[in-house]
């Protein structure tokens, strides 16, 4: 009989349709005995029937009882007998488990039993992440620094974690792909540049900002593919005192990157894709979990592709492979990572800057906007980088309320490139620029140690944490140059390979950030009172020599950075929060020998604030944030020096204030939103300098790359006409802004629609999700400038249209 059993229970799995009803009772016992069995022969011919029409209509997804079961799975699952058999008790299971025949006593029909999920105690960070939000774009919380894993509604910050499923679902290729959704995040450059640079609340962040599992400098330069990521949080204001200082100086927020590792189901899974123009390629993805309890994990993603972009006569190859291998034991987790990437974009588009004429007198117009898709650069351009990681971090419960924990990293970072900055010198197009052939080379070191206790004190729960980190950025950079080329926007002209026979550049530089950091998150009321108070010391310091003069330069300023929060329920779903940051910029070293007359110098520290203030209501299936801020930041800008190149100096502040709204979730089972709105009041303040006989003031003017209005807001919708079958649409708006400190070259508003289609269906030869994406970028095909905060006077060109395809099989 129980031969019997397991026969029909695979038999159901495979005819829903065909289901006999089964008895109940004990006078039955498991299967009800003989006349059971008669039922069952009675029923053999309309079984078989019923069997063949339920397996045609299974097969192309129109069974009415097929979408509830395709809709609920997760972007990998496996088939339920798996399961089944992978069902266990974890190491820290809240519930009794059960075996395989109490379940079948319990439930009249073969039933999917999800594994029982590690739970990582308060005090700890890793293991599995916090779950899916409803809808499963975004995460129900994320990692806040050394605070560890925080939910929601449980953060005095305004912060988002973007989920795998989102990155999957939209096809992203790098983390500026998925930082499309965020209105308070604009990436200001285009994806045929191969640089990830964004603004963040108004404020530039540097691709060598992002961190990735909580360390700094651990994620690839410039761009970091988006395949092998689990998660992409994105904390908005200073996190100085959460996660120290950011190597490059980022004021407006942070961004973590949380690598894949494996979950409680085995992954097989292989995307294939094609991007327009002639791109394609394939993604795979696997993970397997081994031990009496899945104690060990293995998980690698990898894949790449290549061929014609949107863009004209560019080809992009890309590559990675990115190995997980982590341990959850009972009071021990571990976790390491080991990743490649690298990436050949022939030519690159570079950002556009502009001459004045005579100097300093007079400004040009910025030009018309091309045709979308133009690509400016000469055929000879190159841009390779290559990165290679390496981390591990490390968990151990000292007692049921203290953890210690710790993580080190080492990333080296490589490229080589070939091109012109071009220079706009009139409103026709026309441009001039001076080629450059060079290599740089990052060596990234980092590390933090800490310890995280709960504490009770009355009615009061502490949650104390201690944390050192450290940090140190070994740079090197050379290139020669060759001589003057032009070319023009519109009608680029055919440039010879040039002769590099001059040194422009020789630099070599050193960065090391140390901090200490405390903070205590006192909790009261059943956590309707959260108090945060801490602090965090810090040491900032530059080192660098100019080779080609000689001249070397060195800095280092220590500072004390205070934060203050505070959250206050008045109802369980309903959390008013707001925060005081304080945050050191840390020091910059003068790069770019095309850009500015002083490489090498050392632009010190120097301090920021933010105040923030908060509501966050969760409905259950949808919740809805609203924030206002208000942060003050140094300004660097590029000062005009008579009869040589700008000067990267600090002068003034810029202060922005706004306003965030922000929604995500369900609106019905079948309706799914995520985005909102970004105000920005930005102005320049404290800033007048005189070069020579000009004087330039930019008091109350908007600094640049600030846009005052910013929109992103997407939408999914699961058909009723047709099973399997989702449309999904996304809208992103940006105001006008300034693409220079005189605020005389305003770039255009633009708004950008982005449609989509995925449908589901199981496969017909293992039962598994096969899933079709396609995706259309700039539907209209709308030409836009970004303004670029790097250099003064500086834009960027739009994405063309983009079509994105991909099917996804698991096995």
């Amino acid at each position: 009989m129980c031969a019997r059993s397991i026969t029909l229970d695979s038999f159901y799995s495979l005819f829903p349709l065909a289901k006999i009803e089964r008895p109940q009772g004990p006078a039955y016992g498991l299967w009800g005995g003989s006349m059971t069995y008669k039922i069952a022969a009675r029923n053999v011919v309309r079984a078989v029937s019923l069997g063949a029409v339920s397996y045609l209509a299974l097969s192309l997804d129109f069974a009415s009882g097929q979408k509830a079961f395709a809709q609920s799975l997760p972007p990998v699952t496996v088939d339920a007998p798996t399961q089944q058999q992978r069902a266990r008790p974890a190491a820290r299971r809240t519930q009794p488990s059960t075996s395989r025949v109490q379940r079948r006593v319990a439930a009249p029909a073969p039933r999917r039993v999800e594994p029982v999920p590690y739970l990582t105690p308060s005090t700890g960070a890793l293991g599995a992440p916090p779950a899916p939000y409803a809808g499963g774009q975004v995460a129900t919380g994320s990692q806040l620094g050394f605070l560890g894993n925080r939910g929601v509604m449980n953060t005095p910050f305004n912060q988002t974690s973007y989920t795998a499923q989102t990155i999957q679902n939209q096809q992203a290729r790098t983390v500026g792909d998925v930082l499309l959704n965020d209105p308070s995040v604009r990436m200001k450059t285009p994806s045929g540049n191969g640089i990830d640079g964004a603004y963040i609340r108004g404020f530039y962040y540097d691709s060598g900002d992002y961190s990735m599992n909580g360390l700094y400098g651990m994620a690839p330069f410039y761009s970091t593919s988006a395949n092998y990521l689990e998660r992409v949080e994105v904390l908005k204001g200073p996190g100085v005192l959460l996660n120290g200082m950011p190597p490059a100086g980022a004021v407006g927020g942070s961004i973590n990157l949380v690598t894949k590792s494996a979950p409680d189901y085995d992954i097989t899974q292989l995307t294939t894709r094609y991007i327009s123009k002639s791109q394609v390629g394939a993604l795979v993805d696997v993970a397997r979990r081994y031990g009496e309890n899945k104690e060990f994990g293995i998980r690698f993603n990898g894949g790449g592709g290549g061929g014609q972009t949107a863009f004209d006569r560019q080809t992009d190859q890309v590559g990675n492979a990115v190995l997980n291998m982590d341990y959850r034991g009972e009071r021990v987790r571990f976790s390491t990572d080991l990743g490649y990437q690298a990436e050949n974009l022939n030519p690159p588009l570079r950002f556009l800057t502009f001459t004045t004429s005579p100097p300093f007198a007079t400004t040009i117009r910025v030009p018309a906007l091309p045709k979308p898709g133009t690509n400016y650069m000469p055929d000879w351009a190159t841009w390779k980088p290559r990165d290679a990681f390496a981390m591990a971090r490390g968990e151990v419960d000292l007692t049921e309320s203290v953890t210690a924990y710790g993580a080190i990293g080492y990333h080296k970072s490589e490229i080589d490139y070939i091109y012109p900055s071009p220079r706009i010198t009139a409103a026709n197009g026309a441009w001039t620029a001076a080629p450059f052939n060079g290599r740089d080379v990052y060596d990234n070191y980092a590390g933090e140690v800490g310890v995280r206790a709960s504490v009770d004190t009355g009615p009061v729960n502490h949650l104390v944490t201690v944390n050192y980190s450290a940090f140190e950025r070994d740079y090197s950079s050379f290139g020669r140059a060759g001589a003057a080329v032009n070319s023009n926007l519109y009608n680029p002209v055919a440039i010879p390979y040039p002769n590099f026979t001059t040194v422009a550049q020789n630099l070599e530089s050193q960065t090391k950030l140390s901090s200490v950091g405390i903070a205590d998150t006192m909790s009261m009321f059943n956590n309707r009172l959260q108090f945060i108070v801490g602090a965090r010391r810090q040491t900032a310091g530059a080192n660098s020599l100019n080779r080609l003069t000689g001249i070397p330069s060195s800095v280092e300023v220590p500072t004390w950075s205070p934060g203050y929060a505070v959250i206050v329920k008045p109802l369980e779903n309903i959390a008013l929060y707001a925060n005081y940051i304080e945050g050191l910029k840390a020091p910059e070293v003068v790069v770019g020998s095309q850009t500015y007359s002083n490489v090498g110098d050392i632009l010190p520290p120097a301090q920021t604030k933010q105040m923030e203030a908060g509501v966050k209501i969760d409905m259950g299936r949808i919740t809805a944030t609203a924030s206002v801020f208000d942060i003050t930041s140094p300004n660097a800008i590029a000062l005009p020096v008579p009869g040589r190149l700008p000067a990267r100096q600090l002068s003034g502040e810029q202060r922005n204030r706004g306003m965030e709204l922000y929604v995500f979730g369900e609106v019905t089972p079948a309706i799914r939103v995520l985005g909102g709105v970004t105000l920005i009041d930005g102005e320049v303040v404290r800033q007048s300098t005189s070069v020579g006989a000009f004087i330039f003031n930019y008091n109350g003017k908007r600094p640049v790359g600030v846009s005052a209005v910013n929109i992103n807001f997407g939408t999914e919708w699961d058909t009723p006409f047709l099973n399997g079958l989702t449309l999904t649409s996304r809208v992103i708006y940006t105001s006008e802004s300034f693409a220079n400190d005189a605020n005389t070259q305003e770039l255009p508003a633009w708004t950008r629609v982005d449609l989509g289609a995925r449908y589901t269906f199981l496969s017909p030869w293992n039962g598994k999700p096969i899933v079709i994406r396609a995706n259309v970028e700039n539907v209209f095909n709308e030409a836009y400038w970004n303004s670029y905060r790097t250099v003064s006077s500086a834009v960027s060109l739009g994405a063309p249209r983009t079509y994105l395809l991909s099917t996804t099989f698991n096995f």
